[in-house]
């Protein structure tokens, strides 16, 4: 058969084992470095740390995109056929590589488990993973450079890898192993052989430390006791395909194998180059270099590859995800390279079968990790949650195209709620003017709103009912006033103020606007705005008259007359407006009537009376019916100080078991 033919039948096997992740639109940070490229093309290699500006990775992010977003418009097929093509050509490089060492069979069988891991899914599925395959594909060619003696061509190609991703840092130490340890070469020799990717080494390291000095956005990295045993846990789970082994019952269930890879990758075996028959009694060729070093010695270098290249994920232990081993995964198919050597084509095919079967069921166990930990199990970026994300961004476009069909130039989208890990709003808004094709638009999170974000452009409030978007306080009557007193309840008093004078703006009420003017501003340090804003209301300090309204509010109470007890509790406010009785009794009698407002009432009551834990527990309690448990483990905090015996108390005791709970069982700080 001619030897283009098992190649040819390995890469159609990927292409139907990952036609499904190949087939994704565009997710998550994609839109980040889409709109880069279209708003400053190739100028965005100058000045900046891209649209993310976490990471020094001008390669994969501004280059690769500035690239190929002219060639591929709105389609997100071409960035994946590019992927693609990257991930083969690794598969090349390291099957080269492997058939040194471990002749056809070996070779075929190693490149077959690192073509099959679970955690390619990921790199196949998310555009932005051309992060991982360049540098993937840049460290194999460099490493095949070096075994050609071809130091500068190796020094080129280590500089694109770590220009892609920093993973790749480590090879110079790899190169120095396996010049040692296989080829058998002087140490001292070799180290001043690699002097050249000094240069590289240290070009990368200066534009990490740029990025470092100026971005806000760096990555947050963490050198905490245990991460580096961890990464290693993780490295060993992730080369073992065990990203999500809690749910992997339910993987065995949802399994559903790709037949047509399974045809194709069993028929490679039958195209294999036909090895030359040896004499009877000689022994079994090996290559060269393979001959030359004894298996442990490979064995060794195979292990050190895996462990050198999970190193640079030491610092982000608490958020991994099995992805980031994806070069530690070459040494792995070393070792299964080795110990296949001698394989046959039915060894082959029953590999073949187990391999695309385990890639069924990690692929399909719909778990993935949302907690930061060094030690959880779980993978963060699985196969499940970017086709969750996928499904659910395919799901909430549409849902926002039919609530909001034409928004006007400059509309600014604010989500209240959006689903869990959906990833459908990034940074500002990118995916929306992906959507609608209007540059001029943005999006944010609601607890976002802000005079830097909202300026006086038209607003649309959402929130996901679950199934649709619906409009935010589209019947109210003072939806700006609204929104603000939602923001007092977020603890964001700068957003609240830019909401209360929108609304003060827009005609809103001013009686009902001033004074919550007047807490957000003292709530966000501007004493002196706040008592403008109180004497607008008309708020004067006059002890006999709070205490008068005080006494009518009694009265009223005692009769049966809710409305005019809120109405002297009212004017008995504006008498007093720095007292706390009349707020705390306003929020217990707007309690049902108005949910919200009550909250902010009793908020008030306890800055203003800070030891009155009676309030406070009242503020944990409808801060947790309303599901802000952040605010509510804020207030539960402070409750514990002022009432040391707060679990003497039988409804105190409750609310901390209740935000155990809906914490999954972390205790609340």
């Amino acid at each position: 058969m001619p030897r283009w033919l098992a190649p040819v039948l390995f890469a159609a096997g990927l292409g139907a084992l990952y036609a499904g992740a190949l087939a994704t639109g565009f997710l998550n940070d994609d839109y980040l470095f889409l709109e880069e490229a279209r708003r400053h093309g190739w100028q965005s290699l100058g000045g900046t740390g891209g649209a993310l500006a976490n990471y020094f990775r001008p390669l994969s992010r501004q280059a690769w995109f500035a690239l190929f977003t002219p060639l591929a418009g709105s389609q997100a097929w071409p960035f994946h056929a590019a992927n693609f093509a990257l991930f083969l050509a690794a598969c090349a490089l390291l099957h080269r590589f492997l058939k040194e060492q471990a002749g056809e069979a070996g070779a075929w069988l190693g490149t077959l488990y690192f073509a099959t891991l679970p955690l390619q899914r990921v790199n196949l599925t998310w555009i932005s993973c051309n992060q991982d395959l360049l540098a993937l594909a840049a460290t194999l060619a460099a490493f095949a450079a070096w075994r050609a003696n071809r130091g500068a061509l190796a020094a080129i190609a280590y500089l694109a890898a770590m220009l892609s991703k920093e993973t790749a840092v480590p090879l110079p130490v790899a190169l120095f192993a396996w010049s040692v340890w296989i080829a058998g070469r002087d140490a001292r020799a070799t180290l001043r052989a690699l002097a050249p990717l000094a240069l590289p080494l240290a070009l990368w390291a200066a534009g990490e430390w740029w990025l470092r000095t100026t971005s806000v956005a760096a990555a947050d990295l963490r050198f905490g006791p245990g991460a580096a045993l961890a990464t290693l846990v993780h490295l060993a789970q992730s080369l073992a395909g065990l990203e999500a082994p809690e749910a992997l019952a339910q993987g065995f269930a949802l399994a559903r194998p790709s037949l047509a890879a399974l045809v194709l990758l069993v028929l490679v075996a039958l195209a294999w180059p036909r090895a030359e028959a040896a004499p009877p009694t000689a022994a079994p060729a090996e290559p060269p270099v393979a001959a030359a070093a004894p298996t442990g010695a490979r064995v060794r270098f195979a292990l050190a590859w895996a462990v050198l290249f999970a190193l640079p994920a030491v610092p982000l232990a608490h958020t991994w995800s099995a992805y980031y081993y994806t070069l530690s995964a070459a040494g792995a198919a070393l070792l299964v390279a080795l110990a296949a050597r001698r394989a046959g084509r039915w060894t082959w095919s029953i590999a073949t079968l187990a391999l695309l079967f385990w890639h069924a069921v990690v692929s399909a166990t719909p778990s993935f990790a949302v907690t930061e930990n060094a030690w959880n199990p779980t993978s963060h970026l699985t196969a499940h949650y970017f086709e969750r994300g996928a499904q659910l961004s395919t799901r909430l476009r549409e849902a926002l195209r039919r609530v909001e069909p034409r928004p006007e130039p400059h509309t600014r989208f604010w989500f209240a709620t959006l689903p869990p890990y959906a990833g459908f709003q990034m940074g500002n808004g990118a995916g929306i003017r992906d959507l609608y094709g209007d540059a001029t638009l943005e999006s944010h999170f609601y607890s976002q709103y802000a005079e830097s974000t909202a300026a006086r452009h038209p607003g649309v409030f959402l929130f996901w009912n679950g199934v649709d978007f619906e409009r935010l306080y589209e019947r109210s009557r003072d939806p700006l006033f609204q929104v603000g007193g939602d923001l007092l309840l977020l603890d964001r008093p700068g957003g609240a103020i830019w909401a209360f004078r929108r609304a003060l703006d827009s005609g809103e009420t001013p009686q009902e606007v001033l004074p919550w003017l007047g807490w957000a501003y003292l709530w966000n340090g501007q004493r002196d705005d706040a008592e403008r804003a109180w004497r607008a209301f008309g708020a004067k300090d006059d002890t006999t008259a709070y205490v008068t309204w005080l006494r009518a509010a009694r009265t009223a109470l005692d009769e049966g007359d809710t409305t005019a007890t809120r109405r002297a509790l009212f004017e008995a406010m504006r008498a007093g407006i720095g007292r706390p009785e009349a707020h705390a009794v306003l929020g217990e009698l707007l309690r049902a009537r108005s949910p919200k407002f009550a909250l902010l009432e009793t908020k008030v009551a306890t800055r203003l009376m800070p030891n009155d834990w009676l309030a406070r527990r009242d503020l944990v309690a409808g801060l947790l019916a309303a599901r802000l448990d952040d605010q509510a483990e804020a207030e539960l905090a402070a409750l514990r100080r002022i009432h040391p015996d707060w679990q003497g108390d039988v409804t105190a005791a409750q609310l901390e078991r209740e935000l155990h709970a809906r914490r999954g069982g972390r205790p609340a700080r």
